[in-house]
């Protein structure tokens, strides 16, 4: 009786420069792609690599704002409009760096007052890395609770209410669902604040369509924007508005705002002899 050939088995392609069953390991992890034995990079975290969300402010059940932001650190990138609206945006690289107000579509930049970044955002932590215990310390208040947990945005969270004035009745209060699943964020701020008639205003806070990762490049000005707070160079102008050609004494823009004292303390213009 004849013998059939038998075919060569297959062989799987192996990762270069690992063992077999660490390469096996890798290939099923996701670390490595298999035949090709070059690690992956992990997926981005919000407290390395940063975050971008939608922010809603409500009071109640009225929605105020809503606009996007990215947080790496202590930069930050806030929209002066509706989430994927594009158009200017606020922007800080660095906790000391000013605030600036940049305009794509004008190519302009401006320093602005810091206030405005974080307008509506005074009291919520926009880094990662929510802490219930430094929170405490911050308030100067040993009291506090952790309420049941709970779930917002599709997000298991962590709820930790503090109050003002613990023990205290009808003391205002912030509570803070801090997502473990995204290093901690806080993704949502409640704040209460009772009225003399027994009702109470609340407030939220709250992120939504959170993805993990804000490239360095968000928080940078484009090269070649105009800086619309430059000083434009002074216009020469004579008492009689019709330029130096007149007869009349020129007087420079620079002139009327840097001239000498006059009565009661109001600057007097200086002038200079028109050129012939």
């Amino acid at each position: 009786m004849r013998e059939r050939p038998t075919a060569p088995v297959p062989s799987r392609p192996a990762v270069r420069g690992a063992s077999p069953l660490l390469a096996g390991l890798l290939v099923a992890s996701g670390l490595a792609a298999p035949g090709c034995g070059k690690l992956m990079s992990p997926p981005p975290r919000p407290q390395v690599d940063g975050y971008q969300a939608t922010v809603t402010l409500k009071a109640g059940s009225t929605v105020t704002a809503r606009f996007e932001i990215a947080v790496r650190g202590e930069a930050v990138r806030r929209s002066l409009g509706e989430p994927d609206a594009g158009g200017p945006y606020l922007v800080r690289s660095s906790g000391k760096a000013p605030v600036l107000e940049v305009d794509p579509s004008a190519r302009t930049v401006r320093e602005v007052p810091a206030a405005r970044l974080l307008a509506g955002l005074a009291d919520v932590p926009l880094q990662p890395g929510f802490n219930h215990a430094a929170e405490a310390a911050r308030r100067g208040v040993k009291e506090y609770h952790r309420e049941s947990d709970g779930i917002f945005a599709g997000l298991a969270c962590n709820v930790w209410r503090f109050e003002e004035m613990p023990g205290a009745i009808n003391s205002p209060s912030t509570t803070y669902w801090v997502a473990p699943g995204l290093d901690n964020l806080v993704i949502r701020t409640e704040r209460r604040l009772p009225r003399d008639d027994g009702s109470e205003e609340r407030t939220f806070v709250e992120l939504t369509s959170i993805r993990a990762g804000a490239p360095e490049e968000l928080f940078r000005v484009p090269e070649g924007y105009r800086d619309r707070g430059e000083r434009r160079r002074p216009r020469a102008v004579t008492r009689a508005g019709a330029g130096c050609g007149g007869r009349r004494a020129c007087v420079s823009e620079a002139d009327m705002i840097l001239g000498s004292e006059g009565p009661a303390g109001t600057r007097r213009p200086q002038r200079r002899p028109a050129r012939r």
